[in-house]
């Protein structure tokens, strides 16, 4: 009996390592959260950046949890040229406290996800607070703030660091290293903010490349000049050709005298008679112009 006991414990001694083994939370390779207030809405604009270690074995999902106030609008993957591409998701499902979104990693890429979230506003003065619930351990863990226009009084708690990036756009930024499963991350930030502007409506787009006859999308009336004057000598003619036959048309109808229908044919009278007004041919029985009107003057 105690021989088959000890067999079982040593069993269980083994088993139940792997199993916690097994179930042991992923590590995130690297997380950078980005908090850009007031950029394109009056609230925060909350972005994520996060990358699985290169040994995982996928697909497999990560579950992200984020305020429960807070309105998501987007999940991606970055590409190698660094664009995004929209990627599969499941949720958000909503909680007491938090919402919970589950993004099915299927390839070794940086993953992306943005939501914006209210800013607590009292009159010139905004605040905000940010948690990292510590859903999971990760290597390298960073924040970076971006400082919107018109404002002052910028303070964060932790401090970080003031940097400008390549556009001239002022940052606030740390690298705090890793953080294990579990431990959350709080910041604190205040300013103060004297107009109601919002950064993206200041910033001018420039042409990544000069612009000239052979950019893609650009229209240039030069490409369409030859088509523009063929329908416009097209027209000319169309129109030079309905005016000339009206024209003709008119003569046609005011050219010559007019047979007088349901009297008595009168025989033509040798010799011309026209009327003196308008030249139209008369015959002797005519006292007026069957054209103009005009009182004829009868030959004598």
């Amino acid at each position: 009996m105690h021989r088959w006991l000890s067999l079982i414990l040593l069993g269980a001694a083994f088993f139940f390592p792997l199993q916690a083994r097994a179930q042991s939370p992923t590590t995130l390779t690297s997380l950078k959260v980005e908090l850009w207030p007031e950029y394109d809405q009056p609230s925060m604009l909350v972005i994520y950046d996060f990358k699985l270690p290169d040994s995982l074995k996928l697909p497999v999902n990560i579950s992200v949890r984020f305020p429960k106030d807070a309105n998501l609008i987007a999940v991606a993957s970055q590409t190698t040229d660094g664009s995004l591409l929209n990627t599969d998701y499941v949720g958000p499902s909503v909680g007491d406290t938090w919402q919970t979104v589950t993004v099915q990693i299927q390839t070794q890429a940086t993953y992306h996800m943005e939501y914006y979230e209210p800013l607590a506003k009292q009159g010139k003065v905004r605040q905000f607070s940010y948690l990292w619930p510590g859903d999971y351990a990760i290597n390298d863990f960073s924040v970076s703030v971006r400082i919107p226009i018109d404002t002052s009084n910028f303070t964060t708690n932790p401090v970080l660091e003031a940097i400008q990036s390549s556009d001239g756009t002022p940052y606030l930024a740390k690298d705090f290293g890793p953080l294990r499963a579990g431990q959350q991350w709080p910041l604190q930030l205040t300013y103060t903010k004297t107009s109601e502007t919002l950064a993206a409506s200041q910033q001018h787009l420039q042409p990544s490349q000069p612009l000239g006859a052979n950019t893609p999308g650009r229209v240039m009336l030069s490409n369409y000049l030859p088509y523009v004057l063929g329908a416009l000598g097209f027209a000319l003619i169309i129109g030079g050709s309905i005016y000339f036959w009206q024209s003709s048309r008119g003569r046609r109808l005011h050219g010559g005298g007019r047979q007088r229908h349901g009297g008595p044919k009168e025989e033509p009278i040798d010799g011309e008679f026209y009327c003196h007004q308008c030249g139209t041919r008369a015959q002797m029985t005519d006292h007026f112009c069957r054209v103009c009107g005009a009182k004829l003057k009868l030959p004598e």
